[in-house]
């Protein structure tokens, strides 16, 4: 050790004050302490001399028994951390560690934290097994501890009650043992929205959890087509009616206990039988739909049942017969198709897979099953999506680490509900405003006929008939065909101005050119002076476009 004099730095009050001083200016740990004759010596030496024991920098503070009040601080040294002269040690270097746990607390994967240290170390040679040991020691700070039913009762326990708007809420939970699981997860923020909408979609998601336990998530779709989820339950079954009936009556027993109206008219999902049963059980007078991209994705599954020539029909016929706004339609259209396919000798097999499934068994995957409703889950499965890219990483987490994520979650959808509520009506965009505006200065308007109080029958672009003459039709319901039903459907549109069209986009995005484009010409809608300005866009250059757009855009 050096024999560099020792050099005053400041005298203090008392012994606890030089104390607190040195080891939050120096670095500083005690390491001996020395009675002498009029005085009693404390020294203090580098916190870090494990790591670097040739680090020779020192502290003194000397209490003098006739005065302690006149505690004297000196030094001696520098402090020396030289990366060569470091301890050799079994474990990950410091530098390594500390980048680790800043990783983790970013929510960084194992695979993402270790493509970071290769770059950023890359003289160091990082055993994975260390490495994995460190993530997982670093995850399990400030975390539950649940690794019983017990620990997981208790969490439930203290979430009982929501202590804030937008905390963490668990009204029911039913923790046995591992196969037998429901606790409901929700904020008070959240779930009053529920009393904005009829219309309930529910999914699963899995591998979520490292217990193999599923998470419902349900909510609903606004006015604007942004999906807004209500809550969700860790369940212990595979999606039967069990799980499903715990959820609904759960959504049922919490409205009553907030005192908010809960009616629920449509339950969308996929074709589960379990999410059938329970629906029926639960809210029988409600809708069962179907999602129609679910629907669509499984008929394409069969189409090894027909050749290909024939599947480029029966699709073309399934997205016409999909847009029927009525009941009546619908079942109208379903007895033409079959008729039409009926006569095709090798679509019989399709035909009655399609009949069993998808007339008989769950029929309610057409736009007018739920009229200006959405009819695909896909916001929700959108959702899903997020929970597993955002918050769990793509892991399968541990609930000490997935509860936490939870609440993340609760919080996030929370806030975000408030910022951008749940809309009740649509808003008409710039694009949508525009091309009604262009459609309102070239429509015939001799050809638009008033049917009764606020409806009123418009021409499409590809009209083949009048608009008094589909009236007519549609008034007797009577095709000779299918494919007479489909050019009929596609000739003319019922519009309410500023309300419905069923016309494709009117039915999926609830405002269209027609809807807004009447509300124009009767001056029930104002549109703003820029719209008036048709947009330079750009010139069409000679030569075939190219396959791939620009990626960025100036």
């Amino acid at each position: 050790m050096s024999t560099k004099e020792w050099t005053l730095i400041r005298t203090a009050q008392s012994y606890d004050e030089a104390k607190d001083f040195a080891k939050s200016r120096f670095n500083v740990c005690q390491y001996r302490r020395s009675d002498l004759n009029n005085q009693t010596k404390y020294s203090f030496k580098c916190s870090e001399y494990r790591k670097y024991p040739l680090c020779s920098f020192e502290i003194k503070i000397v209490v003098p028994d006739n005065n302690m009040h006149c505690v004297t601080i000196m030094s001696r040294n520098l402090h020396e951390h030289e990366e060569s002269e470091r301890n050799p040690t079994t474990r990950l270097p410091s530098p390594i560690r500390k980048t680790v746990s800043n990783h983790v607390k970013c929510g960084l994967s194992q695979s993402q934290i270790k493509t970071s240290l290769i770059t950023n170390y890359p003289q160091h040679s990082i055993n994975q097994d260390k490495l994995h040991n460190l993530i997982v020691y670093e995850r399990r700070k400030d975390r539950p501890e649940i690794f019983s039913i017990h620990d997981l009762q208790n969490w439930c326990n203290e979430h009982r009650e929501a202590k804030e708007l937008h905390s963490t809420f668990v009204p029911f939970y039913n923790v046995v043992d591992i196969n037998n699981i429901f606790v409901f997860f929700t904020t008070k923020q959240l779930f009053q929205q529920i009393q904005l909408t009829t219309y309930l979609q529910v999914d699963a998601t899995y591998k979520v959890t490292w217990n193999n336990l599923p998470l419902l998530v349900f909510g609903s779709t606004d006015a604007n087509r942004h999906f807004k989820p209500f809550g969700m339950a860790l369940i212990s079954e595979d999606e039967n009616t069990e799980c499903y009936l715990k959820l609904f009556n759960s959504i049922k027993t919490l409205a009553v206990q907030l005192n908010l109206q809960c009616l629920v008219n449509q339950v969308m999902s996929d074709g589960a039988p379990a999410i059938t049963c329970a629906q029926e059980m639960i809210f029988p007078n409600s809708r069962r739909l179907m999602c129609w991209s679910h629907m669509i994705r499984n008929c394409r599954k069969h189409r090894n049942l027909v050749t290909k020539n024939d599947w480029q029909i029966i699709d073309k016929d399934i997205h016409t017969l999909q847009l029927a706004f009525t009941d009546d339609l619908f079942d109208r259209g379903v007895t033409l198709l079959l008729q039409k396919w009926s006569l095709i000798p090798t679509m019989k097999r399709f035909v009655d897979y399609f009949t069993e499934q998808w007339i008989t068994k769950i029929r309610y995957w057409y736009e007018g099953a739920a009229f200006a409703k959405p009819s695909t889950n896909n916001g929700l499965e959108s959702l899903n999506g997020i929970i597993k890219q955002k918050y769990t990483l793509r892991n399968k987490l541990h609930l000490s680490t997935f509860l936490p994520k939870v609440e993340t979650m609760l919080f996030d959808w929370s806030e975000a509900s408030i910022t951008s509520p749940f809309a009740t009506l649509t808003d008409i965009t710039p694009a949508v405003e525009l091309s009604a505006y262009k459609w309102s200065l070239n429509v015939n308007q001799s050809e638009i006929l008033n049917w009764f109080n606020n409806y009123y029958i418009v021409p499409s672009s590809t009209a083949v008939i009048t608009t008094s003459t589909w009236l007519d039709i549609y008034k007797s319901s009577q095709w000779a065909s299918f494919d007479d039903y489909a050019a009929w459907k596609s000739s003319c549109w019922l519009v309410s101005p500023l309300t419905s069209c069923t016309c494709p986009i009117g039915l999926k995005e609830y405002r269209c050119k027609h809807s807004v484009g009447l509300a124009i010409l009767f001056n029930m809608y104002q549109i703003t002076d820029k719209t008036r300005y048709t947009p330079l866009g750009k010139r069409k250059t000679p030569g075939r476009p190219k396959k791939v757009r620009t990626a960025f855009l100036p």
